[in-house]
């Protein structure tokens, strides 16, 4: 079960938000500047609600150690690539904070 919730986590991880720009654009009367940004905060928040779910799982023991840190680190380097080494930081020591039983999956920082 573990490893099927996994897999499922790795593939819906990689699959990134799209937008159609012309069609938020008209509707929202923003610039395509504005679009962009608010598509990147959107994949961030779902690739940090990924790692609290993850954590959670971790925590309640339905997850293997290494499951975890191999999901995590997915996750955490996907954040990295997209966001910049500041932002994946503050990802992991909020991560840290917020779910103390995890810290053993966490990458040290």
């Amino acid at each position: 079960m573990s490893h099927l919730l996994l897999l499922m986590h790795l593939i819906l991880v990689t699959m990134p938000v799209a937008a159609n720009p012309k069609e938020n654009i008209k509707t929202n009367n923003g610039s395509e500047t504005e679009l962009t940004r608010e598509t990147e905060m959107i994949n961030l928040g779902r690739n940090i609600g990924w790692i609290d779910a993850t954590c959670s799982w971790f925590g309640w023991g339905h997850l293997s150690l290494e499951n975890a840190s191999t999901s995590i680190s997915v996750i955490g380097e996907a954040i990295q690539k997209a966001h910049g080494s500041d932002t994946y930081s503050w990802v992991i020591e909020r991560t840290a904070k917020k779910y103390p039983k995890c810290k053993p999956a966490l990458p040290k920082l």
